[in-house]
């Protein structure tokens, strides 16, 4: 499950003319910034959570103010090992680009090997080979469980998970409180 809205609003910075180096500065706000004083969780994403007997969460704050949310903290194991991956950058003052602009083109280059100032795909890749594992794990032990994370980091546990042969028997948008139901 994807957290809910984020007091720093990246939609509303997407147009914004930046330097490179600022964009680094945003993404390490959005990584402190909690939830939104409007995010409420939706029906479907307090169901799914409801039923899960166990949960793990990255330990951002938005995931963890996500979590109390939802009410089920008791629940919950937090572990940065479920994080995002932190979006590189390159600390030049410019050209300016919209941040949008920016977004893509790093995270484009992420994905063929750049990773200054953050985590190397491959680095990710691991991380998502291992919570795949923790999750996996725990489905057997437990039964259901959820976990509440940021996109790209869900994206590339799914990938996993895929791998291993689960399916997505439930999928829903990529907006905030949006969740993939898999099934092995």
């Amino acid at each position: 499950m994807r957290h809910g809205k984020p007091e720093l609003d990246l939609e509303s910075l997407k147009q914004q003319k930046v330097s490179a180096r600022q964009v680094g500065e945003i993404v390490a706000s959005y990584e402190f910034s909690g939830l939104s004083s409007t995010a409420t969780p939706t029906e479907a994403a307090s169901t799914v959570a409801d039923e899960c007997s166990a949960a793990f969460s990255s330990d951002l704050k938005r995931a963890t103010d996500s979590i109390q949310k939802l009410g089920i903290q008791a629940k919950t194991t937090y572990d940065d090992v479920f994080r995002e991956p932190a979006l590189p950058y390159l600390n030049l003052g410019w050209p300016k680009f919209s941040f949008f602009t920016y977004c893509i083109l790093f995270r484009v280059l992420w994905f063929l090997g750049f990773s200054a100032n953050g985590e190397s795909y491959n680095s990710a890749k691991r991380r998502a080979r291992t919570c795949a594992k923790i999750l996996r794990k725990s489905a057997k032990e437990e039964g259901r469980v959820l976990l509440l994370g940021q996109g790209m980091m869900n994206r590339l546990i799914a990938r996993e998970l895929r791998g291993r042969g689960w399916y997505n028997a439930q999928h829903g948008d990529d907006g905030y409180w949006s969740f993939t139901v898999f099934r092995k």
